[in-house]
């Protein structure tokens, strides 16, 4: 008979196991006999944890946002940073997160596709995971550029560095593909965490009205 460190092992497995498919794949192309013999257990588990597909989905979303979130820990540490200088490493960490996503590294790619495939979960998300993360880069920004984090241009300036972020991160074979050597160009000494910076920067500063 198993205990409840057991059945929570198995819980666990079966969420890291299903996010690597869900991330692969995407909800319709997961069956949960797959996510069964992924997370190597059996469909009673899964049935028993999370009752349907869709809650399990559910569940596996709510840890993603949990994983790629920046902790309130990692949020005290930027803020004790000059903003420029927090913003900076946001920026880096991010780049450094795209470039070693994998599929044991599924959070982050899970997300992107459920904005990609919204589910009944999505609004779920953004107030779980992009509101936030938003908020807290507009606060940032707008500290850099002497506005308020709810001011229009800072505001558009954090859909532009998602942006930015996202072209490069999951789209960088389109980049190749049109601009052919500018991603190993910018590869070099830092130069995309940069360019990032100062064009976000510039998106804030600009006047509503230029």
């Amino acid at each position: 008979m198993g205990t409840p460190k057991d059945s929570e092992k198995t819980r666990a497995r079966i969420i890291e196991a299903a996010g690597r498919l869900f991330a692969e794949k995407g909800f319709n192309g997961v069956k949960v006999r797959d996510i069964a013999r992924e997370a190597e257990t059996h469909l009673g588990a899964l049935n028993y944890h999370f009752q349907t597909k869709q809650v399990l989905y559910r569940e596996v979303l709510m840890a993603a946002c949990l994983d790629a979130s920046i902790s309130e820990k990692d949020q005290k540490k930027l803020r004790q940073l000059e903003p420029r200088q927090a913003l900076q490493t946001l920026v880096a960490e991010a780049v450094k997160d795209y470039r070693r996503q994998t599929t044991s590294n599924w959070q982050s790619i899970l997300l992107m596709r459920e904005c990609l495939e919204p589910s009944a979960a999505f609004t779920e998300v953004v107030q779980e995971y992009f509101k936030p993360l938003a908020n807290f880069t507009a606060d940032l920004i707008g500290q850099v550029v002497g506005k308020p984090a709810d001011d229009p241009q800072v505001q558009f300036a954090v859909i532009g560095l998602i942006a930015l972020l996202d072209m490069f991160g999951e789209y960088e074979h389109l980049v190749d593909a049109v601009t052919p050597g500018l991603s190993d160009h910018l590869k070099k000494k830092n130069r995309l965490e940069r360019q990032i910076l100062e064009t976000v920067l510039e998106m804030a500063s600009t006047s509503e009205d230029a």
